[in-house]
């Protein structure tokens, strides 16, 4: 497997130089302008991504993960969501790295093979970073109106959240 993973991008490469030479297409030409457009794209998200990393990093060391969870313990509550998973609920939407490291963190607090390890885990699989991810796409087509994009994608977080909850309890307890 380990030979064929290290041949399989140089015949890549190598049957695109042939497509291209077979099509009559200047690669090099080609390669130059759509570095150029990476790279345009590139430049003009930086100001959304570097607003979001502000605001997380506002956010946590401001003590609005604590602010939330007190907040919204009551909903978990309900829904028998551990309180030490709502800190990641909440930051996961806004920053999958910020998710891995309060993932991290809950592995710390509760130990590896705990259920709500498994929960939390199964969270970070099964939601997506919606705030980074808007202003990725967004932002690089400099769309303002997001129409219903943030409700609906908000709504697939709570239910990637509960559905996470109620299989791991299923597996697991």
């Amino acid at each position: 497997m380990e030979l064929f993973s290290n041949i399989l991008i140089p015949l890549i490469i190598l049957y695109i130089v042939f497509y291209g030479r077979i099509k009559k297409i200047d690669i090099y030409d080609s390669f130059t302008k759509g570095a150029f457009e990476g790279l345009k794209s590139a430049f003009s998200i930086t100001p959304y991504i570097i607003g979001i990393f502000l605001a997380i990093g506002i956010f946590k060391t401001g003590k609005g993960i604590e602010i939330l969870e007190f907040i919204f313990m009551p909903i978990a509550k309900l829904m028998s969501i551990p309180k030490e998973l709502i800190g990641l609920i909440m930051i996961k939407p806004l920053s999958g790295s910020g998710a891995l490291g309060m993932y991290s963190e809950l592995v710390g607090r509760v130990g590896i093979d705990t259920l709500i390890e498994k929960m939390g885990a199964t969270i970070v699989g099964a939601s997506e970073t919606i705030f980074y991810t808007m202003a990725v796409y967004y932002g690089s087509l400099k769309i303002k109106n997001t129409g219903h994009t943030l409700p609906c994608a908000m709504l697939s977080h709570i239910a990637g959240v509960i559905a996470s909850v109620f299989i791991c309890y299923v597996l697991f307890v």
